[in-house]
């Protein structure tokens, strides 16, 4: 397949979420704190919630919105308006619950797709535990009922954290996260949370700059994923991708962890080089 001049783009956006609690044991930073922070670090973009407000003021400091949603098929109409409201590059949708029937997750989905392409909004359905696309099974078998009933692949959203942990993985982790690659090749949006078999987040960092043990064995798969994503592009496509911690207040971020906004910062840096060490591979 021939290759156009342009090669292919990395936006690298950074979530509100990592953002929340900071600066960690002082006043929280303000929202135009915040968009100052992620646009001083680097980033492209930055996500969050159908807060139209936010969309425009992250636009307004030179950045791309992307929208974060949670859906069913009871309320996908109201929050994909929402979302709407928000002119965002593209949508995330977590859809269901662990018990929602793929049957149903692929019927909403193809309406909720079918809107929001009336509405000229990319919609991609991630997967998360606790959602439809729990596990890796739950996903392939709604891909499939997607190409059947829609004559057209699902786009995902991948974070392979959870897939990770379901699995019970050892590094290398490509070998079995990466085992449907057409699938992950339709892909235009990518969470980057550091993980291990074990923990859906790990510290990237010791808090002094050095990279910890087990952050390297995660990097080495962002390389692979990376690759896999890169080897059927032809030019000028984007990929959306999150380096991204979640926070203390929350949960994925532990007391014993390093500041997460300055492990997301680091992430973005090691994801950019990873990104043109795949680039230059290809020439």
């Amino acid at each position: 397949m021939p290759k156009t001049s342009s090669p292919p783009r990395l936006i690298q956006f950074a979530s509100f979420w990592t953002l929340t609690g900071q600066p960690l044991g002082r006043r929280e930073w303000t929202t135009a704190t915040k968009i100052r922070k992620a646009r001083e670090a680097g980033f492209d973009a930055m996500a969050g919630g159908p807060s139209a407000e936010t969309a425009a003021a992250v636009r307004k400091a030179g950045m791309e919105y992307i929208c974060f949603i949670d859906a069913n098929g009871k309320n996908w109409q109201q929050r994909l308006a929402a979302a709407a409201e928000t002119r965002p590059l593209r949508i995330n949708v977590q859809l269901g619950d662990h018990d929602t029937p793929p049957e149903l997750a692929v019927h909403t989905w193809i309406h909720l797709t079918e809107k929001a392409e009336a509405l000229g909004i990319e919609a991609d359905l991630e997967v998360h535990r606790d959602t439809c696309t729990e596990t890796p099974e739950k996903t392939r078998q709604i891909a499939l009922l997607c190409l059947e009933a829609a004559g057209r692949p699902c786009r995902f959203s991948y974070d392979f954290s959870h897939f990770a942990v379901v699995k019970h993985l050892s590094p290398p982790y490509a070998p079995r996260l990466l085992d449907d690659k057409p699938l992950l090749r339709g892909a235009r949006q990518l969470h980057l949370r550091p993980f291990n078999g074990h923990h859906a987040q790990i510290p990237l960092t010791d808090g002094r700059g050095r990279l910890t043990p087990e952050a390297r064995p995660y990097l080495d798969f962002v390389g692979a994923l990376f690759d896999a994503w890169l080897e059927d592009k032809t030019g000028g496509e984007t990929l959306c991708v999150c380096p991204e911690f979640g926070p203390v207040a929350h949960g994925y971020g532990l007391g014993c962890f390093p500041d997460v906004w300055a492990d997301a910062v680091r992430l973005r840096e090691e994801t950019e080089d990873i990104w043109r060490t795949c680039l230059r591979a290809r020439r």
